[in-house]
């Protein structure tokens, strides 16, 4: 009979001599855990940490898992902090963190301005509401890791002693251990006893290895046991996070609807024959777009000062498998007084003083101008009464501010999924209505509409054979515009079906110096896309140069080491 009790007597551990230690270790860790009748558990973690006489050291850490991965799903099991002492009941400095993400909550024990030696206690006390479980119809089931299976410091002695309601005793349960590396479907660490009919007491045998712990499952009747009844914010704690895009939502919508919202125009859209207002491609790109910028307005703009004689495009085929094809921008005119501020700076952001320029060597380099090019074109809108001024400061601020939130977003990622979910949302918003924000002024939003007059015009250009027999170089004059658009390949082809291959045969731009030694619809298109490409890819681009049971399983658990 002594030999039986001796058996299953916890062994206590020495102290380990202060010159063989290299690291934080466990020397005793006793767990007291009561199991309520709300199905919480109330549990007291008494631990000795022991760090000999290792330099920089400050205490420990204790990392608590606050959701477990059942059968039926992810169960909540949230905690309360009650209190951090040593043995004696003295309050210690300690520091909390919580990571949604991975559903856990630091205790980081210790004053990093205080540096401590040999062995300490703490005393971690915490309540664990949701820890039962129900198993079937006949019996509960407390499944809970003892110690912990994600310890990075060794435990030389653990024990835990479980209190169970007197309904609850050792004649109507069942015990199983399952002790080990993560995992693991047997007992090989472990031992247990019943103190008295409702306490039980499990101890290891062997030291914890770092990843090393001990599950307990006990089953016991139903109805001892009430089930957890959660409050709003456990219940809909996570969704609550949704609430932040709604509010942007809300909140970007009305300064939107004050501020963004364009006059409606209800008419159904007719062709347009004529540019309307003789705007140029870069402001009528940027007015059917409410102020949005794109390269193409850049390639567009290029190809139209080539058309008006202002400048030639001369083609330079590639040279070798693997040489690139390139192309030079030369000025052919001086007096540009004609021009509307966007296309003078353009040609004074090409060329700066020169007379023809690589289009390659813009590269990396030209994109800096393009804010610049941008904000000229945004003024000629206003100052045309197209577009109300502050409309693109209200983008920007929008659009920094969407920015700024996904920035946060990201740098706490902890916070959990369902955060991340609504700061992308969140940013998404702001992004979105930044774009829209830009308001067409009255006269503005009558001229878009003839804007989608005019792109109609160009898409069906079979239907009106006859006004372009009656104009002159009709097909030039648009082209810019195809490009704007981006239906450059579609206009090509309704001037082959108008004109007759016959003309296209004979044709050849003049502000074009290319490899085109006979024309037609595809060829042409072929070359347009690639100086669009070749545009697109020099002057909108920056360098990239820099450029069933087992080990661990349950609830509780968790894990920690020493600092």
């Amino acid at each position: 009979m002594i030999w039986g009790i001796i058996i299953f007597l916890p062994v206590w551990a020495q102290a380990r001599d202060a010159g063989q230690i290299t690291d934080w270790y466990v020397r005793d860790f006793q767990s007291t855990i009561t199991v309520n009748d709300d199905a919480s558990l109330l549990v007291e973690e008494k631990i000795i940490a022991d760090c000999g006489n290792l330099p920089d050291k400050h205490g420990i850490f204790r990392i608590l898992p606050v959701q477990t991965r059942t059968e039926s799903g992810i169960i909540k099991t949230p905690i309360e902090l009650v209190s951090i002492t040593d043995f004696s009941g003295n309050k210690i400095t300690y520091s909390t963190s919580v990571d949604n993400f991975n559903h856990t909550i630091t205790y980081k024990i210790g004053d990093p301005n205080i540096t401590i030696k040999g062995e300490n206690e703490y005393k971690i006390t915490y309540l664990v509401k949701n820890a039962i479980r129900a198993r079937s119809n006949d019996f509960d089931e407390l499944y809970w890791n003892l110690s912990g299976n994600f310890w990075d410091i060794e435990i030389d002695n653990f024990g835990a002693e479980i209190i169970f309601p007197a309904e609850i005793n050792r004649n109507n349960s069942e015990v199983y251990l399952y002790s080990g590396g993560l995992g693991e479907k047997e007992n090989l660490l472990a031992n247990y006893q019943w103190k008295s009919d409702n306490i039980l007491r499990v101890y290891s045998n062997k030291i914890l290895m770092p990843r090393q712990g001990t599950t307990a499952s006990i089953i016991f009747p139903k109805g001892i046991i009430a089930s957890h009844k959660p409050n709003l914010f456990e219940a809909y704690g996570d969704y609550l996070w949704f609430l932040i895009p709604v509010l942007v939502f809300i909140f970007s919508f009305l300064i939107w609807n004050k501020h963004g919202k364009d006059p409606r125009i209800d008419k159904t859209i007719i062709p347009e024959f004529e540019i309307p207002q003789n705007l140029t491609p870069m402001e009528m790109g940027m007015l059917a777009q409410n102020g949005g910028f794109n390269d193409k307005f850049i390639t567009a703009t290029i190809v139209d000062l080539a058309v008006k004689k202002y400048i030639i495009i001369e083609e330079i085929p590639k040279k070798g498998i693997f040489g690139k094809q390139d192309f030079y921008l030369k000025k052919i005119s001086a007096d540009f007084s004609e021009l509307g501020n966007p296309e003078k700076t353009l040609i004074d952001k090409i060329f700066v003083a020169k007379q023809e320029v690589l289009l390659s060597k813009l590269k990396n380099n030209f994109y800096k101008d393009l804010p610049s090019i941008k904000k000229s074109a945004a003024t000629a809108l206003e100052n045309k009464d197209l577009i109300y001024p502050g409309g693109q400061v209200l983008k920007i601020t929008f659009i920094i501010i969407g920015m700024t939130v996904l920035g946060f977003g990201i740098f706490m990622l902890n916070f959990g999924f369902y955060w991340i979910i609504a700061i992308l949302l969140s940013a998404i918003i702001l992004e979105f209505f930044g774009i829209l924000m830009p308001k067409r002024t009255p006269q503005g939003a009558e001229l878009n509409w003839r804007i989608k007059g005019f792109k109609l015009y160009m898409e069906t250009a079979e239907k009106y054979r006859a006004r372009f027999y009656e104009k002159e170089n009709i097909f030039e004059k648009f082209l810019p515009y195809a490009i704007m658009f981006g239906i450059t390949k579609l206009w090509i082809k309704k001037m082959e079906e108008i004109y007759g291959k016959e003309y296209f045969n004979n044709y050849h731009p003049i502000w074009y110096a290319g490899a085109i030694t006979s024309f037609n619809a595809d060829s042409f298109s072929s070359q347009i896309n690639t100086l669009s490409s070749g545009i697109a890819s020099n002057i909108g681009t920056a360098s990239g140069a820099h450029g069933t049971g087992g080990a661990g399983g349950g609830g509780g658990g968790g894990g920690g080491g020493g600092w």
